[in-house]
C-alpha cells in the first residue's frame, strides 16, 4: 500500500486527543493534516512525522529542543506554535491552521511571481528568519513549500526544529526530498554544522525561484543538483524572464555565493537588497502620481511620506480590506500578532491655519474623483448589461461561467471594452476563468492590471457584487486594495490611485 493510501486512510481517526479531519499535504518527512483538538477545542494545523524519526534518539532530542526554542519566537511571521511531542511511536508539531497555499503550489498554479510581491513574500520571511538567528535557531529547510501565503499575501515560513540534517538518510530518495536539496547551501554537503548564512543561501534560491518560476539549477538528478550547488554559477534571473530588473542578478549572485563569509550577514541584508534592486530606472504614469502625492504631502502638511519598510508592508490575513482601510493605528490581531501597517500621521499644529483651506480643496477634489467613478461605473454598468444581452441565457450562474460559454463571452468583451480601455499582454496565463486585463486609464500599468487580475482569480467566485482586492504594484513596489465587480464576462475595478482596471 503507498504512502498516499496510508495518508488518506488516517482521516477520519483519532490521533491522541486529535481528531484528523483532512490531509493538507504530505512529504518525505510525514504529513499534515487539518485536526480538532478535542482537549482544547480548536482546529489546528498537526503535522505528524515519520515513524523512522522518531526511533532516531539524536533526532528525537533536536526536535524537541527546537520546537521548544522556535514556538518562543514571536516573530508575527513565523508560524505559531501550539504544542509538540509523541504519541503512540510518532512524533507530531501542532501549529496554527492558515488558509493559503504555500509558495511553491502558488507558483505552480499561476506562474512566476511580480517582481516587488516576490519582494515583499521574501522580506517578511527574512524578518522570519532573523528573529530565529538572533534566538541562535537556524531553520536548515528554507525552500517554497514551507512558506505559506494567505489570500492578503501575509506569509509564514514554517517547519522550524523538523527541517533534515544534511545526514539524515531519507535524503537519499528523490522526489519531495529533491526539493529540499533543490535549496541547499554548498556547506551544508558537508558534516558541518549549519549556520544562519545557509539560510540566507536557501532564502536566495527561493526569492530566484518565484521570480523565474524554475528552481535555481536544472537537474534530473541528486549529484547533478549537488554538483551545480557546488560548483555552478549562481543563476541570473533577468535573463530568464522579461521584466525582472537586472539589479536581481546581484542580488542572487552575493545570497548564493559558494563562500558563506562572501554571501549577505543577514536575510534582512538580502531582502533589502532586493527591494533596492526594484529601485525604478522605468516609470510609468501610476510611479509619477505616487511621487506627485508624497510631494504633495511633504510641501503642503509636512508628513514624512512612507519609508520602504511600511509602504510595501501587505495587509495582514486578519479581517477585510476596508477593516484594516478604515483603522488609523496599530491593534492587536488574534494571538497578539499586530497588523503590519503604520500609524495614521495628523497633521503638526503648527500648519493648522495652511490646512483647513488644503483639506478644503482636497475634499473638493475627492468629491469630484467620487462623482467621476460613479458615473463611470453607471456607464460601465449599462455597457455590461449590453454585452450580457447579447449572449445566451444560462451562462451566468450564480456568477460563473460555464465552460461552454467563457470563450464566447470573452470574444464578446474583448471587442466590447469600455472606451478607452488598452489590452495588455498576459503575464500570468489563465487565473481562473480569465486569460486578460486591460488599463482603463493613464494612471496605472498592465503589470498592476495582471496582478489586479490574479488577486481578483485567487479571492473567490466571480459575483456581480463589488468586493475588495489588494494587489501590489510592481512598478511602486506599494499596495492598493481595488474595488472589483464581475458581469457578463467582465471584471471591472477601480480605487488605488484612481486606477481602473479590467479582467476578462
Amino acid at each position: 500500500m503507498g504512502q498516499d493510501s496510508i495518508a488518506d486512510e488516517r482521516v477520519g481517526t483519532q490521533f491522541g486527543p486529535y481528531e484528523l479531519r483532512a490531509l493538507l499535504g504530505q512529504g518525505g518527512m510525514g504529513e499534515v493534516y487539518e485536526a480538532y483538538d478535542t482537549a482544547k477545542d480548536r482546529t489546528v494545523a498537526l503535522k505528524i512525522l515519520s515513524k523512522s524519526l522518531a526511533k532516531d534518539p539524536t533526532y528525537k532530542e533536536r526536535f524537541r529542543r527546537e520546537s521548544h526554542a522556535a514556538a518562543r519566537l514571536r516573530e508575527p511571521h513565523v508560524i505559531p506554535i501550539h504544542d509538540w511531542g509523541e504519541i503512540e511511536g510518532e512524533l507530531y508539531i501542532d501549529m496554527r491552521l492558515v488558509q493559503g497555499p504555500d509558495l511553491r503550489s502558488l507558483v505552480a498554479g499561476y506562474g512566476p511571481i511580480a517582481p516587488a510581491r516576490a519582494v515583499a513574500i521574501i522580506e517578511q520571511i527574512a524578518a522570519a528568519l532573523d528573529a530565529a538567528h538572533a534566538d541562535t535557531l537556524v531553520h536548515r529547510d528554507v525552500k517554497p513549500a514551507n512558506i505559506l501565503v494567505t489570500r492578503d499575501d501575509f506569509a509564514y515560513l514554517v517547519d522550524f526544529g523538523i527541517a533534515h540534517s544534511g545526514a539524515d538518510p531519507a535524503l537519499t530518495a528523490l522526489g519531495s526530498t529533491i526539493g529540499s536539496y533543490g535549496y541547499m547551501a554548498p556547506e551544508r554537503f558537508d558534516d558541518v554544522r549549519a549556520t544562519s548564512r545557509a539560510d540566507t543561501y536557501s532564502l536566495a534560491c527561493v526569492l530566484d525561484e518565484i521570480l523565474t518560476g524554475e528552481r535555481p539549477f536544472h537537474a534530473t538528478s541528486i549529484s547533478q543538483v549537488i554538483k551545480a550547488h557546488l560548483t555552478s554559477p549562481p543563476p541570473r534571473p533577468s535573463s530568464m524572464r522579461p521584466g525582472i530588473p537586472a539589479g536581481f542578478d546581484t542580488v542572487i549572485a552575493r545570497g548564493m555565493a559558494k563562500d558563506p563569509q562572501d554571501r549577505y550577514a543577514t536575510a534582512g541584508d538580502l531582502a533589502r537588497a532586493a527591494r533596492a534592486a526594484l529601485s525604478p530606472q522605468h516609470d510609468d504614469a501610476t510611479s509619477v502620481v505616487d511621487r506627485a502625492a508624497s510631494a504633495t504631502a511633504v510641501s503642503q502638511f509636512g508628513e514624512t511620506p512612507p519609508n520602504e519598510a511600511t509602504a510595501i508592508r501587505p495587509t495582514s490575513g486578519y479581517g477585510s480590506a476596508a477593516d484594516i482601510a478604515s483603522r488609523t493605528s496599530p491593534s492587536a490581531a488574534p494571538d497578539g500578532i499586530p497588523y503590519p501597517y503604520p500609524t495614521a500621521t495628523l497633521p503638526p499644529t503648527a500648519k493648522r491655519s495652511s490646512f483647513v483651506p488644503v483639506a478644503a480643496t482636497l475634499l473638493a477634489v475627492v468629491l469630484l474623483g467620487l462623482g467621476g467613478v460613479v458615473a463611470w461605473l453607471v456607464i460601465s454598468q449599462s455597457k455590461f448589461n449590453q454585452v450580457a444581452s447579447t449572449t445566451t441565457s444560462g451562462q451566468v450562474e450564480s456568477g460563473q461561467y460555464s465552460a461552454a460559454a467563457v470563450p464566447a463571452a470573452r470574444a464578446s468583451v474583448a471587442a466590447g471594452l469600455p472606451l478607452g480601455a488598452t489590452p495588455c499582454a498576459s503575464v500570468f496565463g489563465q487565473t481562473g476563468p480569465f486569460i486578460a486585463s486591460a488599463v482603463g486609464n493613464s494612471v496605472t500599468s498592465c503589470g498592476f492590471a495582471e496582478e489586479v487580475r490574479r488577486a481578483y482569480a485567487t479571492s473567490g467566485t466571480p459575483t456581480p457584487q463589488p468586493r475588495p482586492v489588494v494587489a501590489v504594484s510592481p512598478v511602486t513596489g506599494l499596495t492598493y486594495t481595488m474595488i472589483c465587480m464581475f458581469n457578463a464576462g467582465l471584471v471591472s475595478c477601480g480605487g488605488g490611485n484612481d486606477a481602473v482596471v479590467y479582467a476578462y
